[in-house]
């Protein structure tokens, strides 16, 4: 049965947060709870005026340490607390905030809290009013979504997850090149195994031109900073949900000077570059010295969320994985010429990492071709999907293990 949770209390600036969480489509994939205070509220009796200001303040505590971004959490009645679980699907999201909610009522109540526990499902957000659905804390994952990986759902239909299509173009000048134009453009990462959008991605295309010279991928990466750093921006003052993958190039980031601009570029920006922004280190090929790619990669890691590598040659991926613990590899579909040489870097890449997010992908290749091959997330297909079987080219060795 519908519990409706009245939002007659929620300030408009929760409340334009609220409904940003609803429009990127999570409550329809069953990712935002309402976890329940009012057993506390009914123990303490008189004594909750008193003291409800300290139990929003503990608990406020404990939900941020729980729900780092890009999972957010908002108070929005005296014992409601609304969290948005972008980071898991919906099942774990479930054992999370169950978890929170016992640990949270057990301190309060000072008593095993199961029997109080009231977890509830926000199914939509209805004019002034949060639309719920009590659910079962304990419950165990759904057999079918034990069995088998869930078909995609993409959110409500003709849903644009947000952020996606902003599109930017700056011209590039240098002191002894000729100028250049990038294009930049923000498009979501939607995971294989939940249709859900785990990310966005900063995608970079430099328009009409074969190489650029070390000081045009020096401009062109400053580039990718100044458009980061006004969503960044945009981030902080009306709160996020999904991490951000931003793409540098490894001949920028390996010397000291052009890291060390890139760095004070941000600087205004460092916490939420910490917080929200995953790097990916591209152009890292198989001429780097040994040793090179894992030093980089861990001078840079202390300031992102997380650090991904684009790989297009396997000799160099084999060698910039075994230098550093990467959160996952990006692999550019456009860019796999040669026959089979997307299986093989999957190959490579599932030896060291299960995140594997491929962009561009081939024609001919259906999500659950791309699940198959070992592909963990992936860019908007469009008109690239089609029903097919995955070729030979990219089936993944049966010596690897899943």
């Amino acid at each position: 049965m519908p519990i409706t949770v009245p939002l007659t209390q929620l300030g408009s600036s929760r409340r334009d947060q609220l409904d940003r969480v609803i429009e990127a489509g999570l409550a329809a994939q069953g990712r935002v709870f309402a976890l329940s205070l009012e057993p506390v509220r009914q123990s303490l009796g008189d004594r909750w005026q008193a003291r409800r200001d300290h139990i929003w303040d503990a608990a406020e505590r404990t939900l941020e340490r729980r729900l780092p971004p890009p999972d957010v959490f908002m108070r929005v009645d005296e014992v409601t607390f609304v969290a948005a679980v972008a980071s898991r699907d919906s099942y774990d999201g479930q054992v999370l905030c169950a978890d929170i909610l016992r640990g949270l009522l057990s301190f309060f109540l000072g008593r095993n809290a199961d029997d109080d526990m009231v977890l509830k499902r926000v199914a939509s957000l209805d004019g002034g009013a949060l639309q719920c659905v009590r659910i079962d804390p304990f419950a165990p994952r759904p057999h079918a979504e034990s069995q088998a990986a869930p078909e995609p759902t993409r959110g409500p239909e003709n849903w644009t997850p947000p952020l996606a299509g902003r599109r930017h173009t700056a011209a590039i000048f240098t002191s002894t090149d000729e100028p250049v134009e990038v294009e930049f453009e923000i498009v979501p990462v939607w995971r294989l195994d939940t249709g859900a959008v785990g990310a966005f991605r900063i995608s970079r295309d430099v328009r009409e031109v074969a190489s650029l010279s070390s000081a045009q991928i020096e401009a062109v990466d400053r580039a990718t900073i100044e458009f980061l750093i006004p969503l960044l921006e945009e981030y902080r003052r009306e709160g996020g949900v999904f991490a951000m993958i931003a793409p540098l190039s490894f001949p920028t980031l390996a010397m000291g000077r052009p890291r060390l601009s890139l760095i004070q570029q941000w600087a205004s920006v460092a916490d939420l570059m910490r917080q929200a922004v995953i790097l990916e280190i591209q152009d890292v090929d198989a001429g780097v010295p040994m040793g090179r790619s894992g030093d980089t990669a861990a001078m840079l890691s202390p300031f992102f969320r997380g650090l991904m590598v684009e790989i297009d040659d396997v000799q160099a991926a084999e060698k910039a994985l075994s230098e550093h613990p990467f959160s996952g590899v990006v692999i550019d579909g456009d860019r796999m010429a040669a026959p089979g040489l997307l299986g093989r870097l999957i190959r490579a890449a599932r030896r060291c990492t299960r995140n594997i997010l491929l962009v561009n992908p081939p024609r001919g290749l259906d999500e659950a071709s791309l699940r198959r091959a070992g592909i963990s997330h992936v860019t908007e297909l469009d008109e690239r999907v089609q029903a097919a079987p995955v070729p030979e080219a990219v089936r993944p060795d049966a010596s690897v293990p899943a």
